[in-house]
């Protein structure tokens, strides 16, 4: 049964040596697919008698596609012969897409005589269609060689001579193969003739873009767009000539056109172009946003949002074109302006004379070209405004993002379009509500709030999404107010909105934390009638549980913070609600000099960031522990001692909690290991499952873990999975042994009281589930040791012989040759302290703890809990699962819809690549009926996959379960 190690750990960790021949190697040989192999279908296409029939043998080897490699070119020759002999186009069509499939699929073939066979098939086709399968066959086999210039050259060249044929598919497929194939050399490596020729197939390409058919003149102008991304760089000759396809009929050739445009524009940004009155220039990159600007009115919505998206990433425009868009008036700046004298010279040159007052004020009309006259206004006029308000809800999307990017880089811009995006706080869709709420927080830093804009911003807190809420109180914590009305209408309009939705208070309290901070100065003149201080009288103190109440003392106390004037104005009871909020809500409130405790306080957040003293206090607290020359039972008396002053040094130590922790569980395991091993005659299961769990929280819930602490980590849990064998196999062997047999518990599929007793089927299975656990568990501390440099404990590379040795030996066999290495082996080595480790934790903001509210509900139905979690530093957040455990012991595991976990607004990421999300949803629990209220414990855990067993993956546990009060009634009968 037991899997045999790797060579290497053979190699390394079996020291015995045996004499005599060699042992008789095996040859595998792989038999040969019979029924399935696609080369038997092949063969039948001579019988087909139809070409129907052909068809269907075809598509039938299409779906197994499974040759072997001396099969692959008969089969290619075969399907060759019945091309030439087919009539039916069809056919044709399919056999050239299985030329194709097998060179991507099948080993063996040989791709360049696949595509010597292509192109010998469509040299001589009359088909459009084959043409154009031939040539997207000579693609995607080309794509796989495309090393080799001269095959590269020669697929081009076929291309360029199927250019002539009539067909739009065929013309687009030697379009898409030039411009994918055609070889590029570096910049550095080019030679005249090589610039030479790649200017001629710009030509070529550029040619095509007049075609009659517009899906030929699409296909010309993105194979343009292909080239240059390939590195072949565009001359911005091709600049007016691009131009003109922006007025085409088709908005698939506007809408290639637009990207072209916008691509010269960034690339060539100062060159010049003439206006159409011969005498204006202009900068490149201005002209191609006046241009982009007009295709903001197209009449193609896709047209219109790739448009917006584009003016939002074109740089270095000139600022006067830039707040045009804001615009809907046209400039009067935009035209060359004259000078009186040049005018009147004007009036001079024309030669008519009629009243005399002045020159040629009769004469006839100067003849305009009707491309000239617009009915509308264009150009960069008011583009933003009309993108704002497009009936579209992707146009208007795009518009936002785009004012958001120019913004964040224009400061004037940023404050000009102010208005536009607060104005699109009232927008009937909640996504461009979020959008425009996300871009002014971006913009933050250039704006500043005033009353009239306010208005409307506070207005939009009433909204019924809690997105949008949450959004507009990011926003308002980083922007900036213009005066002491504008802030005292915020903090009002909080408050009350604090009242209406109190879900939201922890992203009220971090709104008003952020603002307190900025605007210090403000807060200052409004600290009195905050915290209603008389001058007189003794005001009641207020509750300091009141939400509203502890709003206002965290934005007085931010402001504080920058504005040392406002403490005199504190009274007592404020000092002490001080002190409160500080202990209870550290990350909400800062240090501030007041009260008894201020110096202590700076002490230990300066000690806390010194490393210096809590390494200290690590070395002394473990420097005995790994001493080999002290007994078992000294080392494990001090280890326990170590465990209890590392928790409570993780709970006065926030910054090195994780070390701490860390380092303080795997000390427990080793204890419990201990002790669980002292146990006669097995460990016993409740300590073993335990010890399981523990460890699993070693290796999953922990970052920053280095490779040898790592390693570590699993060489424990390797002598855990030893111990599960060892009592797997001793309660399979003892009649009747059961979880209260011996002071033993019956681990998952084994014999209990009641139920059969040795060598059955539910004790053997144990054992055998036992055994592959621990088989594949040292099968990848093998790896992981190999990986981390490390030599492994002499409890390792005894298990490893054992393993190798034992061959086909049964699980029993096993178990009783690892009990006395077991027993006999010293305590594990624990990790040298690595303050970088980090803890992954979760906090479970609802349902409250204290809540003693009954759910009631009908029995076999279903009610849903509100649920919100906070889980910190979490690797993988698909892992994340909601635990529900009934009283009758059934536990359910949930997995929480991924748009249910959103990224915490405050901290996202982290240093060590972890995340931190929020949780917000729903759970769900269902029951039979109950005699009377019970409780339903809610908790966040983490599923970890170890690979080794096919049962449910187990989960660990990153907080203390909530428990909810349920009471399922009974349904009533009748009317």
């Amino acid at each position: 049964m037991a899997a045999v190690l790797k060579k290497r750990a053979l190699a390394e960790y079996n020291k015995s040596f045996q004499d005599g021949p060699s042992s008789k190697k095996l040859h595998l040989a792989k038999k040969p697919l019979i029924g399935s192999s696609a080369a038997a279908f092949v063969g039948l296409l001579e019988k087909c008698k139809s070409s129907d029939e052909a068809l269907q043998l075809l598509l039938r080897i299409s779906d197994c596609l499974q040759f072997q490699e001396s099969d692959v070119e008969e089969a290619i020759k075969k399907l060759s012969e019945h091309f030439q002999s087919e009539e039916e186009s069809v056919v044709r069509v399919k056999i050239l897409w299985l030329f194709c499939d097998i060179g991507l699929e099948c080993p063996g073939a040989n791709l360049n005589h696949l595509i010597e066979e292509t192109t010998h098939l469509i040299k001589n086709e009359t088909s459009h269609k084959v043409i154009a399968q031939g040539i997207a066959t000579l693609l995607k086999l080309g794509n796989k060689l495309s090393e080799d210039k001269i095959l590269m050259n020669r697929l081009v060249g076929v291309a360029r001579d199927n250019l002539k044929d009539t067909s739009h598919q065929v013309k687009c497929r030697c379009l898409q193969l030039i411009s994918e194939l055609y070889p590029i050399c570096p910049e550095i490596d080019r030679t005249a003739e090589m610039i030479a020729e790649a200017d001629i197939i710009v030509k070529l390409l550029s040619d095509y873009s007049n075609a009659e058919d517009a899906r030929v003149r699409c296909e010309a102008f993105q194979s343009l767009l292909t080239l240059h991304g390939r590195g072949l760089t565009l001359s911005a000759q091709i600049y007016e000539h691009v131009c003109t396809a922006l007025s085409d009929d088709y908005e698939i050739v506007r809408e290639v056109a637009l990207k072209l445009v916008w691509l010269l524009g960034n690339k060539y940004p100062e060159n010049t172009v003439t206006l159409q009155d011969g005498e204006t220039t202009m900068r490149l990159v201005d002209d191609a946003f006046i241009r982009i600007c007009s295709a903001v009115n197209d009449l193609c919505m896709q047209v219109r949002a790739l448009a917006c998206t584009l003016l939002g990433t074109t740089k270095s425009v000139s600022d006067r074109f830039l707040l045009q868009t804001l615009d809907k008036q046209l400039m009067s700046n935009m035209k060359k302006k004259k000078t009186a004298h040049e005018r009147g010279a004007e009036l001079v040159r024309s030669g008519a004379w009629a009243s005399g007052r002045r020159w040629a004020d009769d004469a006839p009309g100067q003849l305009l070209e009707q491309a000239t006259v617009q009915l509308l206004p264009g150009g960069a006029a008011g583009a933003f405004v009309h993108g704002l308000e497009d009936e579209f809800m992707e146009v208007r999307t795009a518009a936002v993002e785009a004012v958001c990017e120019l913004s964040m880089e224009n400061s004037i811009f940023a404050t000009t379009s102010l208005d536009f995006l607060v104005d699109m706080f009232n927008d009937e869709i909640e996504d461009v509500r979020l959008r425009a709420i996300d871009s002014l927080t971006k913009i933050s830093h250039h704006i500043v709030l005033r009353e009239d804009q306010l208005e409307t911003i506070l207005g939009a807190l009433e909204d019924y999404s809690m997105d949008v809420r949450e959004g507009l109180h990011r926003m308002l914590g980083s922007c900036t107010v213009a005066s002491k009305t504008c802030l005292e209408m915020c903090i009002d309009k909080i408050l009350e909105n604090l009242k209406r939705y109190p879900q939201d208070k922890r992203s009220t309290f971090r709104c008003v934390q952020r603002m307190g901070s900025k605007h210090a100065t403000l807060v200052l003149p409004l600290t009195t009638r905050l915290l209603g201080v008389h001058p007189f009288f003794d005001m009641p103190e207020p509750d300091v549980e009141d939400p509203s109440y502890m709003c206002v003392l965290i934005l007085v106390f931010n402001a504080a913070q920058h504005c040392t004037t406002m403490l005199p104005l504190f009274e007592e009871h404020t000092v002490k609600h001080y002190t409160y909020l500080r202990d209870t809500m550290p990350h909400l409130v800062p240090p501030l000099p007041i009260g008894d405790n201020q110096f202590s306080r700076n002490e230990k957040s300066e000690t806390a960031m010194d490393d210096t003293a809590v390494r200290k206090f690590f070395d002394t607290v473990l420097q005995h522990i790994d001493n080999a020359t002290l007994s078992t039972a000294v080392r494990m008396k001090m280890l326990h001692s170590a465990e209890e002053q590392l928790n409570k040094l993780a709970e006065m130590e926030p910054l090195v909690s994780g070390a701490a922790q860390f380092t303080a569980l795997f000390a427990r395991c080793v204890l419990a290991l201990h002790a669980a091993l002292a146990r006669a005659p097995a460990p016993p299961h409740h300590a073993l499952l335990q010890l399981s769990t523990d460890c699993l929280r070693l290796q999953h819930q922990f970052s920053g873990v280095s490779e040898q602490e790592s390693a570590c980590v699993w060489q424990l849990a390797l002598r855990v999975s030893a111990a599960k064998l060892i009592a797997a196999v001793e309660n399979a062997a003892v009649p009747g042994a059961g979880p209260n047999a011996a002071g033993t518990g019956a681990a998952p599929g084994q014999a209990g009281p009641g139920q059969a007793g040795p060598g059955t089927a539910g004790g053997s299975a144990a054992a055998l589930t036992a055994a592959a656990a621990l088989t594949h568990h040292a099968e990848l501390l093998d790896r992981l040791l190999a990986s981390a440099g490390m030599e492994p404990e002499p409890f390792t590379i005894a298990v490893f012989q054992q393993l190798s040795a034992s061959g086909e030996h049964k699980p029993a066999a096993l178990g009783r040759a690892l009990l006395p290495l077991l027993l006999a082996a010293p305590p594990p080595l624990v990790p040298r302290p690595n303050l970088k480790i980090r803890m992954c934790t979760a906090t479970i903001i609802e349902p409250a703890t204290d809540n003693d509210t009954v759910l009631r509900f009908c029995a076999g139905l279903i009610t849903g809990v509100a649920f919100e979690a906070e889980v910190l530093r979490v690797k993988d957040p698909s892992a994340i699962r909601i635990r529900v455990a009934y009283p009758d012991r059934r536990v359910h595991a949930l997995v929480p819809p991924r748009d249910h976990l959103r990224p915490l607004d405050h901290q996202n990421t982290n240093d060590d690549d972890t995340e931190n999300v929020r949780l917000l949803t729903k759970v769900l629990i269902s029951h039979g009926v109950w005699t009377e209220p019970c409780g339903v414990d809610i908790s966040v855990c983490l599923a970890v996959e170890e690979g080794s067993s096919r049962e449910v993956a187990p989960l660990v546990e990153l907080c203390r379960p909530v428990r909810v009060t349920v009471a399922p009634k009974p349904i009533k009968r009748g009317i």
